[in-house]
């Protein structure tokens, strides 16, 4: 067994755009882990909120005024390299996102690998 530094990324979609996110990020990365690639977590069944402003441009919801919508959590990890996670996040998850500004979050963490 050893520890490897990674990134741990965190987004939110709502379920119809689940596939195009998850494709997206394939393009740029296998996302492997240990013996197994394309590993990705999702947990369903959240409600994301929010009110869009005057300079947003939502896709869904008024301006001003609250909006809930089914959101997923989209969960996975690379190995902690700056340059494939701007890539991720820039061309994998923004252009197949539907929000002009999809939540990601970014944590740095270590992983096991059984079989490395």
């Amino acid at each position: 067994m050893k520890l490897i530094q990674i990134y741990r990324i965190r987004t939110f979609v709502v379920p119809e755009y689940l596939d195009k996110v998850v494709h997206g990020v394939l393009a740029i990365d296998d996302l492997r882990y240990g013996n197994y690639k394309n590993v990705i977590w999702n947990s369903e069944g959240g409600i994301e909120q929010f009110v869009p402003s005057e300079n947003s441009i939502p896709k869904e919801g008024t301006i001003g005024e609250t909006t809930k919508v089914n959101s997923l959590k989209v969960e996975f990890s690379i190995p902690r390299d700056e340059e494939l996670l701007a890539k991720i996040i820039e061309e994998g998850i923004y252009p197949h996102h539907p929000w002009d500004e999809p939540v990601v979050q970014v944590i740095e963490a270590l992983e096991s690998r059984k079989n490395s």
